[in-house]
């Protein structure tokens, strides 16, 4: 809606005790919150090793050495920044349906970078736009940064097919083992969407899909004989655009085919412990996030 903020101070109200929740130990630029793979100087304590000349003599257990007459030394987890990757479907399916899923899906990727940021993590965008993948802004870590960046995010517009097993694979910036990879979209599509989260995982990233659709797509109200156009079709003589009677035989089929569509997408995410949920638009944004979030594990 023209002139409404994408955020506003009650819907980060709901968001600001919680944290993204990281699965495993990541890699990651030093001073963050997240426990990575490495030994650093973190007070949080994590093994022994025996002593070697030249290590910091600071940092041998003087207890242990009275016990065992060895000289050990600490090791205590490190603590790193981690780089979480947002990535949003532009393409013009997404620009279809009442509430708009395109907004939706735009506030769903401003909440992700509050909560990246909130945690002293960074966050970058990228719009996925036909075969290309498109930064949006450059990566920030601070709730100011974040702020600013808003006004980039309002202004990415929905066109054409985006081909996600093409555009992601191109991400300037895809990073490796260091945080989340969001990729929030329809998934209405016949491209190899699937292609483009194996290549993600391929990087050791952990994935994140969130799927965003329309009441007007989870529940059609169409009867009779109608022309139906593919938002992405190119010109009316497109293939997929066609006629076609609709009544309660072939609403009960697109129902069918929904449910199908949902469980193969869950199905594949599990079989690769990819988190996913689906957000409608017509209900709070950030309810839907936190409880569907909580649901997957996403954040804590």
């Amino acid at each position: 809606m023209a002139g409404e903020r994408l955020i506003d101070d009650g819907t980060i109200a709901l968001l600001d005790s919680r944290d993204l929740n990281i699965r495993g130990l990541m890699e990651g630029m030093f001073g963050g919150n997240r426990r990575s793979a490495y030994y650093g100087s973190s007070m949080e304590f994590a093994d022994y090793r025996p002593y070697i000349p030249g290590d910091d003599p600071r940092r041998i257990d003087w207890k242990l050495y009275g016990r065992t007459d060895k000289l050990f030394l600490k090791l205590f987890t490190d603590e790193r920044r981690q780089h979480h990757r947002i990535y949003v479907d532009g393409s013009a399916s997404m620009a279809w349906g009442t509430p708009d899923k395109h907004r939706t899906a735009l506030r769903l990727a401003a909440l992700l970078g509050y909560l990246a940021v909130s945690g002293s993590d960074r966050v970058s965008w990228y719009a996925l736009e036909g075969e290309e993948c498109r930064r949006v802004t450059e990566a920030v870590s601070t709730r100011d940064g974040w702020a600013l960046a808003l006004d980039r995010l309002e202004g990415l517009k929905c066109g054409g097919e985006t081909k996600m097993d093409v555009s992601v694979p191109r991400c300037p910036d895809p990073g490796k083992k260091d945080g989340i990879s969001f990729l929030i979209s329809d998934f209405l599509t016949d491209r190899d969407w699937k292609g483009a989260v194996d290549w993600l995982l391929g990087r050791e990233r952990e994935v994140c899909l969130i799927r965003v659709l329309s009441p007007d797509e989870t529940a059609p109200a169409l009867t009779g004989r109608l022309r139906l156009n593919d938002t992405e079709a190119v010109g009316e003589d497109d293939e997929r655009n066609f006629r076609m009677h609709i009544g309660r035989q072939r609403l009960q089929a697109y129902a069918k085919a929904c449910a199908w569509l949902e469980n193969d997408i869950r199905s594949f995410c599990a079989a690769r412990r990819v988190r996913f949920f689906t957000c409608r638009t017509d209900e709070p944004v950030a309810r839907v996030l936190l409880d569907g979030a909580i649901r997957s594990e996403m954040i804590q």
